[in-house]
C-alpha cells in the first residue's frame, strides 16, 4: 500500500499524459481515489442530489482555499514545539519537511495512506450515517483531496504551464518552495493567499534560508 522508494521524480514527467499515468503507478494515489470512490458510492446509493446538496458542493468549493491554507501553515508546517506543535510535526509537518529538502521527489510528495485512511473511515461513517447534505459534504471533501494531491504533483513535475490560471498557482507554489516558505501557501488556488495576507510581490520577500535553490519564475 505504501511501498518505500524510490519512486522517480516529478521532474521527469512532461506531458499530462505522463503525468497521469505515474499518479495512478504510485502506491499512494490509488488509495486516495479508492477511498473517494467508496464515499462516492455511499452518496449516490442514498438517494439523487437536489438543491441542498448543490449549497454544500458550492460551500465547500468555496472553503477549499482557505481549508487549504489553513492546513499547510498550522499543520503541514508545525514546529515541534509544545505538545500541539510536537504533535502536529510528527503526524505530517515531519513528512512536509521532507518535500521540502526535495521537492521533485515522488516519495514524499503524496498523502499518505494512514492519513488518507483515516481521514476516509470518518468520511464514509458520515456517508452512511449522516443527512444526504453531510453525505455530499464527505465527498465534497474527498474531491478536494483529489484536486490537491493531483495539482500538487503536476506543479512540481516538468509540465509547463499552458493557462494563465494554472501559471498562477504554479508560479505561487514554486515562490512558496523556492522563495520563502511562509507565503504563498495555496496549490489549487491562491484565493486564501490573496485574502489572508500571504501573496506578495516576489521581490518584496526575503529569501528564507531553508529555501530550495532552484529558479521560481
Amino acid at each position: 500500500m505504501d511501498r518505500p522508494g524510490p519512486h522517480g521524480r516529478a521532474s521527469e514527467v512532461t506531458t499530462l499524459g505522463d503525468a497521469a499515468r505515474r499518479f495512478l503507478a504510485h502506491p499512494r494515489p490509488p488509495v486516495l481515489l479508492g477511498t473517494v470512490a467508496s464515499v462516492a458510492t455511499v452518496r449516490l446509493a442514498r438517494g439523487r442530489f437536489s438543491r441542498a446538496d448543490a449549497t454544500v458542493a458550492a460551500s465547500m468549493l468555496a472553503a477549499q482555499p482557505f481549508v487549504e491554507w489553513s492546513i499547510h501553515r498550522g499543520i503541514l508546517h508545525a514546529r515541534p514545539s509544545g505538545p500541539v506543535g510536537r504533535f502536529f510535526y510528527r503526524t505530517a509537518g515531519w513528512g512536509h519537511e521532507q518535500h521540502h529538502q526535495d521537492p521533485t521527489s515522488m516519495d514524499t510528495m503524496f498523502l499518505r495512506p494512514q492519513e488518507v485512511l483515516g481521514g476516509g473511515t470518518l468520511g464514509l461513517a458520515v456517508a452512511v450515517f449522516g443527512s444526504l447534505p453531510a453525505s455530499t459534504a464527505a465527498l465534497c471533501v474527498g474531491l478536494g483531496m483529489i484536486a490537491y494531491d493531483w495539482t500538487h504533483f503536476v506543479i512540481h513535475s516538468g509540465y509547463q504551464p499552458r493557462t494563465v490560471l494554472y501559471r498562477r498557482v504554479w508560479r505561487n507554489h514554486r515562490l512558496h518552495h523556492f522563495r520563502n516558505e511562509h507565503y504563498w501557501l495555496g496549490v489549487t488556488s491562491n484565493i486564501g493567499d490573496i485574502v489572508l495576507g500571504t501573496n506578495p510581490p516576489r521581490d518584496s520577500v526575503p529569501i528564507s534560508p531553508t529555501a530550495t535553490h532552484a529558479p521560481a519564475h
